[in-house]
């Protein structure tokens, strides 16, 4: 595993990754897509590493999330005006679908 230098214990594997339960995995060598965007930087077209996996107890929900390296992780690409541009386009439409469905259900 490129982020342990000694055993690590998983639950198995899920489509050939390591399955890290909560917890466990380093969080000082992997990240999630959320935790990575909350520091600055993106995947960049890395692969996942491993999948953490996350069990609610109240409600008993079962979570999976991609875990990446933040050594591999690359700097988010600042917002041009082309990007927002395309973003308020984007949710223009969005607002405009969500009010035709409210109208037409009336």
């Amino acid at each position: 595993m490129p982020w342990a230098t000694g055993t690590v214990l998983t639950r198995g594997t899920v489509d050939g990754l390591p399955l890290l339960t909560w917890g466990r995995a380093p969080r000082d060598r992997l990240a999630t897509r959320r935790q990575l965007r909350t520091l600055g930087l993106r995947p960049g077209g890395a692969d996942p590493v491993a999948v953490l996996y996350v069990k609610h107890r109240a409600s008993g929900r079962r979570n999976f999330a991609s875990l990446y390296l933040i050594d591999r992780a690359m700097p988010v690409r600042p917002m041009t005006p082309a990007r927002w541009a395309a973003l308020d386009k984007a949710n223009r439409a969005r607002l405009a679908r969500r009010y035709t469905q409210y109208r037409d259900a009336a």
